[in-house]
């Protein structure tokens, strides 16, 4: 068992939680006080306690999420990288020029873009925690 890769340790670790939690030798009840303050916390409200929309458009919305949700993040990722490679060919012959390694260029696109988010999080943050929100009064929902 010594050649077994950090994958299949996690995947074993990740099962047996999975069957501690079924067989109530592990107990989750902090799970749900997080996800109801998550909930407050996002502005989001609670959309899902309707009556007659309890439980259609939480699976609904947990679908689509769970659906579109991979898909956007490879475009965000493939953004990142198309941004970091043109900031990589622009930075290239300043580097050259100034006898710099690629490496210290690239960290410093990458600590640019990272602190570009973060000054601009007050455009995308509070969107992301919506989203959050949403997704997690869905899950609520749907919960029995």
């Amino acid at each position: 068992m010594s050649g077994w890769g950090w994958g299949r340790w996690s995947l074993l670790l990740l099962g047996v939680l999975i069957l501690a939690t079924y067989l109530g030798v592990l107990w989750l009840g902090g799970v749900q006080g997080a996800l109801d303050w998550l909930q407050a916390q996002s502005g989001a409200g609670d959309p899902f306690q309707r009556p007659g929309t309890l439980r259609g458009e939480g699976f609904f919305v947990l679908l689509a999420f769970m659906l579109l949700a991979p898909f956007a993040a490879i475009v965000a990722l493939l953004l990142i990288l198309f941004v970091l490679l043109v900031l990589a060919g622009t930075l290239a012959p300043v580097g050259r020029l100034l006898g710099l390694p690629n490496w210290v260029l690239m960290v410093l696109a990458v600590g640019g873009l990272g602190g570009l988010a973060y000054v601009g999080r007050e455009v995308w943050a509070p969107w992301g925690l919506w989203t959050v929100g949403l997704v997690v009064s869905a899950f609520l929902s749907v919960l029995p």
